[in-house]
């Protein structure tokens, strides 16, 4: 393994290791200020996190653009800073064929530190080889993995770039994120009437049996090529000799198409109100979309500027239909032209998630490219 290599790595095992799961990433800001700063480079934090309960915010640099470059339009490179669960006290392991993993407890949080690392060593490269640049705003987001709360709390007027690069994407290297969902996250409360479930049920209306009527008549998972659903947790009842008089489910929903996403909670409603009429019960839904959905046209200056870069490492993009959502849905409602890239990570959200070192050190390349 080359120097270069082993300091890539180090950064990234550095990252990797640190507790910042969503809300809770702290400790993760702290370190990239200093980082940041070791290279002359202001990250200042908002107080996004007050917004919504977490303990940190939103962290912003801007960079100068140099020589012939200087007046050049700038572009912004986005990265989040939280990890899903579980994410605490992990450990990075350095296997001999260059995979890094966890140790098989928690996540490797290579989403989003991969990022955080290639983006960091991509500028470190820059200044070490003297290339000319233009300017450089950073944007790295608390909560993306929650909604994204981070990146919608920030306060854009700040942001001086018309184009984005988000390295999100897993799959294979030069994967792009052609579409992005509406996400549309829901709660049921169900009500009815409790009574002894011995003595006297027939006078007990079970919002536990309205719920499960109602989601019994809902196509879940698939519901067409471009919409998914998923009841997610349910909730209620006080002890197994009661009729529940009280039900709440939890579920989202998720599609390329706003109006589908939109009509598929009202027909979720819909169904939920004629079950609950049918055995003399309640509902009360609350719904809010998350994110909302766009898509990657052939005009995008972004995407012009990945290709390019790409073609210098003899690759072209490849574009992925995603229903992930990531703080590139943000960026786009913003009016940023924003791309969501390759980041060097696989099987995300799971405890088998892996990076490799030679993924890590192309990415860099590609990142330092798409700054010069």
């Amino acid at each position: 393994m080359s120097i270069e290599n082993n300091r890539i790595v180090n950064t990234f095992v550095e990252l990797s290791r640190i507790d910042g799961i969503s809300c809770k990433e702290r400790l993760v800001a702290d370190h990239l200020i200093k980082i940041w700063g070791d290279l002359s480079v202001n990250l200042t934090e908002d107080a996004a996190g007050e917004k919504f309960g977490g303990d940190t915010g939103n962290l912003y640099g801007f960079i100068p653009g140099t020589g012939i470059k200087k007046d050049d339009e700038p572009v912004l490179f986005c990265a989040h800073m939280d990890t899903v669960s579980p994410g605490l006290d992990k450990k990075v392991i350095l296997h001999d064929d260059g995979r890094i993993t966890s140790d098989g407890t928690t996540v490797l949080g290579a989403d989003d530190r991969a990022a955080l690392t290639c983006i960091y060593e991509a500028y470190r490269k820059l200044l070490e080889e003297g290339l000319d640049h233009p300017p450089i705003e950073l944007l790295f987001t608390p909560a993306e993995e929650t909604y994204g709360l981070g990146a919608d709390a920030f306060d854009y007027s700040l942001i001086k770039s018309k184009k984005a690069f988000v390295p999100d994407s897993s799959g294979d290297f030069g994967v792009y994120s052609s579409q992005e969902p509406t996400l549309i996250y829901f709660e049921i409360e169900v009500s009815g009437r409790s009574a002894h479930a011995g003595f006297e049920p027939e006078n007990g209306i079970n919002a536990l049996a309205i719920a499960a009527q109602a989601v019994s008549k809902i196509k879940q998972g698939w519901t067409n090529d471009h919409t998914t659903l998923n009841f997610g947790t349910i909730r209620g009842g006080t002890v197994s000799n009661a009729v529940p008089s009280a039900v709440t489910l939890t579920g989202e929903v998720r599609s390329s198409v706003h109006e589908e996403a939109l009509s598929t909670v009202a027909n979720i409603k819909k169904v939920f109100e004629a079950e609950a009429s049918s055995l003399g019960g309640n509902i009360r839904i609350n719904s809010a979309p998350k994110i909302f959905t766009y898509r990657i046209d052939s005009e995008s200056e972004s995407l012009r500027l990945y290709e390019k870069a790409l073609a210098a490492l003899s690759l072209k993009p490849i574009p992925k239909k995603s229903f992930g959502g990531s703080d590139n849905n943000i960026l786009k409602r913003r009016g940023i032209d924003g791309l969501c890239i390759f980041n060097a990570m696989h099987d995300i959200h799971t405890v088998n998630e892996y990076t490799t070192v030679d993924e890590l050190q192309k990415t860099t390349e590609l990142i330092k490219l798409l700054m010069s």
